[in-house]
């Protein structure tokens, strides 16, 4: 690489740039720099940064402007072409993510949100470069692919790296999400299946494969959420009191169900006739369950609807509101339902 000696004129006034190019003589890079008349009525130049750094045009003016205003009042100037750190924000997402590896079970799937919608946009910048205006941006994007939910979480992951180096001391700005308001959510999803559908249902996913009936029949019955279900063991299923002990992953906490019907009953008999007891009672796991049987959902019960309608859509978690508002349809006390969604209160 190479930076050429030209200074070329930006549209701001007193801000330059030269350009920096391969040795193919592209050009993939500039360096910015602005000039000042000092206290001592000289003119100066000063290199401020790359583009690739985060550098830009408007914060070379912001930073124009502090210091011709500090000149004007005698002071000092501040310190801009070294920088306290020389970390990016991808440096200490990897720090975040690499300490969060060992503490928590959901570290892939943030460093993977991260990676997929996050770093390209502000990775490579230094964090004090990053500014609540651009973060505004990226949350406006968001809002045209994502759910106010999902918008709210990626804004959130942004600030939480920012906390966590604040925290390891690895650095001392303050976080550009703090003067961002998050998306109002309204998560509640309304809709639940009707008998009619709950059969067509079943009989679309036997047809199908009777890894995909057992999980809907099993939903159905317990009112488990998709964790909950997948994880299910021979040594959880109790033929003589009909009950399934369920782990709550969510709550981290066990509790009763019940196998609904001689059917189900019959199909579970069979299918852990030859398994250990710590063999799962589905053969494939979470993800092989959400990737077949969101499509059958989407063609059985959504096709006339939007995608970001929440509330009208059927989805996978819609088999346990199912299950709870037939129990309530049935006239089933309310402390009762309660009790078998393993919720702490009946809000």
């Amino acid at each position: 690489m190479k930076t050429l000696l030209k200074r070329i004129p930006t549209n701001t006034s007193g801000v330059f740039y030269k350009e920096i190019i391969s040795k193919n003589n592209k050009v993939i890079d500039k360096v910015f720099l602005i000039r000042y008349i000092n206290i001592n009525n000289k003119q100066r130049l000063k290199t401020i940064g790359k583009r690739s750094s985060g550098i830009t045009e408007a914060y070379c003016k912001a930073k124009l402007n502090e210091i011709t205003t500090r000149v004007k009042l005698g002071e000092d100037l501040p310190h801009i072409a070294k920088q306290k750190s020389k970390l990016t924000f991808d440096d200490l997402a990897k720090k975040y993510f690499e300490d969060k590896t060992h503490t928590t079970k959901e570290a892939k799937k943030e460093e993977a949100r991260y990676i997929n919608h996050i770093k390209k946009d502000i990775g490579h910048y230094l964090p004090e470069n990053i500014s609540s205006d651009q973060l505004l941006k990226m949350q406006t994007t968001f809002r045209k692919k994502f759910s106010p939910r999902t918008t709210n979480h990626l804004i959130f992951l942004i600030g939480t790296i920012f906390k966590y180096a604040n925290k390891k001391e690895i650095y001392k700005g303050t976080s550009p999400t703090v003067t961002l308001d998050g998306l109002k959510v309204d998560n509640r999803r309304e809709n639940y299946l009707e008998l009619s559908e709950i059969n067509q249902l079943l009989q679309v996913t036997r047809e199908l494969s009777d890894e995909l009936w057992l999980f809907v029949k099993l939903s159905l019955s317990t009112g488990g959420r998709i964790g909950t279900i997948t994880k299910l063991k021979k040594k959880d299923i109790n033929f003589t009191t009909n009950t399934i002990t369920l782990k709550d992953f969510k709550n981290t906490r066990t509790y009763k169900g019940y196998i609904s019907d001689a059917e189900l009953k019959e199909f579970l008999q069979e299918r852990i006739k030859n398994l250990k007891a710590n063999d799962y009672i589905l053969l494939r796991r979470r993800y092989w369950i959400a990737t077949k049987l969101r499509p059958i959902l989407d063609k059985l019960f959504n096709q006339e609807l939007d995608a970001d309608d929440r509330k009208n859509r059927i989805v996978i978690h819609s088999l346990r509101h199912t299950f709870a508002s037939h129990l309530a349809i049935n006239g089933t006390p309310i402390l009762a339902i309660k009790t078998l969604m393993n919720h702490s209160s009946i809000d």
